[in-house]
């Protein structure tokens, strides 16, 4: 693929969630990465950057979710069935895969960052290939949950804790349950969703003894052409989001953002 040109494909499904959500499926063959992204473009509107959010054993399609938010996606959601997109990609780096297998992991997911996880999430209980697997989700209400039938099929192989600002069983934010997770320690964690988690998310894993290097972030604020030409993406002046994220090694991004947490 010539990374600079859209590639013509057809949505083949499409399926509308609460407050202005769709998710798409998208004829190609693409093999990618769990927590890589596309640039989804439409002629004569513009193009974003979106995550991949099924999984790469799912062959001859690839899934994306959005929220109606501007111009490109409102117009993205007049489409349906049988209409076409352009695509590019995937780019960026992905979850660690080789490095967790036969791992302890946990997903932490706030609001929109479930989209990456569930690329990582239905690999990993599809092969089979962490030795166990605890997934926290948190979003503002029940509404706002996604992939609710899917969250079902999880609990049989997975440890699952849903977390909700408003409503539901346990209420509050995604950090305060990590305690509930019950870890030990050893754990991988992969951690995505609105900027303002993951302070407290990451220090209450690093107070659960989970080490900065085992601990990755999924960061997509700020991208824009994905292949590092534009320099919108730009991390602490050293990295680009795009290239050598999204997926970040905390240890890695807390140095690039000079930040403390």
């Amino acid at each position: 693929m010539n990374h600079y040109l859209p590639e013509k494909a057809e949505i083949i499904d499409c399926k509308e969630f609460p407050y202005e959500k769709k998710l798409f499926r998208i004829k190609a063959n693409i093999d990618f990465i769990p927590g890589q992204f596309v640039e989804i473009s439409l002629a004569g509107i513009g193009e974003f950057p979106v995550s991949i959010c099924s999984a790469p054993h799912e062959k001859g399609y690839f899934e994306i979710c959005v929220k109606k938010l501007g111009k490109v996606t409102s117009q993205l959601f007049k489409l349906n069935e049988s209409d076409f997109i352009g695509y590019r990609g995937p780019f960026g780096n992905g979850f660690p895969i080789n490095e967790l297998k036969g791992k302890d992991v946990v997903i932490v997911a706030g609001g929109l960052g479930i989209l990456p996880l569930r690329s990582f999430i239905k690999e990993a209980l599809h092969n089979n290939f962490c030795n166990s697997l605890t997934i926290l989700y948190g979003v503002k209400e029940p509404l706002d949950m996604l992939f609710k039938e899917e969250l079902k099929e999880w609990r049989e192989k997975a440890k699952v804790i849903d977390v909700y600002e408003e409503g539901g069983k346990r209420k509050g934010y995604v950090s305060d349950f990590i305690d509930e997770a019950n870890l030990k320690g050893n754990e991988y964690a992969l951690v995505c969703g609105p900027p303002a988690m993951f302070k407290p998310v990451i220090n209450q894993l690093k107070k659960n003894g989970i080490e900065n290097e085992k601990i990755y972030l999924s960061i997509e604020r700020r991208m824009k052409c994905g292949i590092g030409k534009c320099g919108h993406c730009i991390v602490g002046g050293e990295y680009y989001t795009c290239i050598d994220g999204p997926v970040f090694n905390y240890k890695a991004y807390k140095k690039a953002e000079k930040i403390k947490l």
